[in-house]
């Protein structure tokens, strides 16, 4: 799954009601954001926290393509 040569990486997980503050912020700073329910989360098997309480999103950075740099499309 090699979508750039600058992979994800998981920022932090918060509420979904302030998601948007953060992806406006990680964009401002030059970040591609990706938001994903936190039910989806590859940890669930061990914390189980975030997706029992169901309100919460998981935020993914990386750092834009320069330009000119081209990204694999599956």
């Amino acid at each position: 799954m090699s979508e750039s040569t600058s992979e994800w990486k998981k920022a932090f997980t918060i509420e979904k009601e302030r998601a948007q503050e953060f992806v406006e912020l990680y964009e401002s700073m030059g970040y591609e954001v990706k938001v994903v329910d936190a039910a989806e989360c590859d940890f669930k098997g061990e914390c189980k926290v975030c997706y029992l309480h169901g309100d919460y999103v998981e935020i993914f950075i990386r750092e834009k393509p320069e330009e000119g740099d081209l990204e694999e499309v599956d």
